[in-house]
């Protein structure tokens, strides 16, 4: 059975493709890479998470995917799939099994410490409505969300080390 925190969302599937049975999905995340293309595609279907083997897939536009699934080999079965979400399992993302691929809202709960281990806060909500990703932590303060400011994830202890300019974390 497929859990909920072992998958990552691609996007909505929005329509069929075709009369051969493709979908299109439009990407919330450009997850979708030729070097390291998924066997399969996962289908929220009435709340249970459904595998499908992805045959073949294209970019359509900056933001859209076509995908080829096995056993799509009709318009009306494609059908079904429109308006749902659509995941990648998190472990074929990632090159090395050990390492855990995490999104920014992934992060909500964790502790924020500074690169000295001053306590910052706890994320509360994650804010992806702007061109600048932005952590809301519990206690008010605003912190711009960007890998080049995290210097460690301590998943175990849910805890965020940042090393942020002097006097942005006060935001």
């Amino acid at each position: 059975m497929i859990r909920e925190q072992d998958v990552i969302l691609l996007g909505t599937c929005t329509r069929t493709h075709g009369k051969q049975g493709e979908v299109q999905v439009v990407a919330e995340r450009d997850l979708l890479d030729e070097a390291n293309a998924p066997s399969f595609v996962i289908f929220n279907l009435d709340n249970i998470l459904t595998p499908f083997r992805l045959l073949d897939w294209r970019e359509k536009g900056a933001d859209a995917y076509i995908l080829s699934l096995e056993g799509m080999d009709s318009e009306e079965k494609a059908r079904r799939l429109c308006e749902r979400k659509v995941y990648l399992l998190r472990k074929d993302l990632t090159d090395d099994p050990e390492q855990e691929l995490l999104t920014w809202g992934d992060l909500i709960g964790y502790e924020v410490l500074s690169a000295q281990g001053t306590r910052l806060g706890v994320i509360k909500d994650v804010d992806e409505t702007t061109i600048n990703t932005l952590f809301m932590l519990d206690n008010g303060a605003i912190v711009p969300a960007h890998e080049d400011l995290v210097t460690e994830i301590d998943s175990s202890e849910q805890r965020l080390y940042m090393d942020l300019p002097e006097g942005l974390e006060i935001l």
